[in-house]
């Protein structure tokens, strides 16, 4: 923004009632991220947009990320974007955590910026390539269950349905 100075004076006698700012001061831009703004829940490998409103003069911002519920913003997605735009294209990364936060930033000045409101999610995710419906097991053979995981997590839990997939009470 520019620097401004403000004077009041009384419009019927201007020479003698008036006033001025004490001090220089700004009028600036601002941000407001929209989302992914608190509560979801990303999956990693998702394409997910990152969204935002600005107003005033902003011609491109930063979005950075958490992993530690806004203390720190390390983790750049990306240094620069069109600000205008309003959304950008974000493929979730594999920090699967739930105190994660984004923040949008005035490339042109870090104090214009704003953060989600509360911690979202990024999870995981897991793929059963077999059983996959269709088969025939026959009792007593010995099978082998195959998935694929998305994101760096060590465990799955395995448990299966006599029923029709209407309950899994069987680990």
């Amino acid at each position: 923004g520019a620097a401004l100075k403000v004077r009041v004076s009384d419009a019927a006698d201007s020479g003698n009632v008036t006033d001025v700012s004490n001090a220089v001061f700004e009028i600036k831009s601002s941000l407001t991220l929209t989302a992914p703004n608190g509560t979801e829940i990303w999956k990693v490998g998702e394409s997910r947009n990152v969204t935002w409103t600005k107003t005033g003069t902003i011609a491109n911002v930063k979005l950075e990320y958490s992993t530690n519920g806004g203390t720190t913003y390390p983790n750049v997605i990306t240094a620069s974007t069109g600000a205008p735009a309003g959304t950008y294209a974000w493929t979730i990364p594999d920090a699967i955590d739930n105190d994660i936060r984004v923040k949008v930033t005035h490339t042109g000045d870090s104090t214009v910026n704003d953060a989600s409101n509360a911690n979202f999610e990024i999870k995981g995710s897991v793929t059963l390539t077999s059983p996959n419906g269709a088969e025939v097991w026959v009792v007593t053979e010995a099978r082998n269950l195959t998935w694929t995981r998305t994101g760096s997590f060590a465990d799955v839990k395995l448990e299966y349905s006599a029923d029709g997939g209407s309950t899994y009470p069987n680990v």
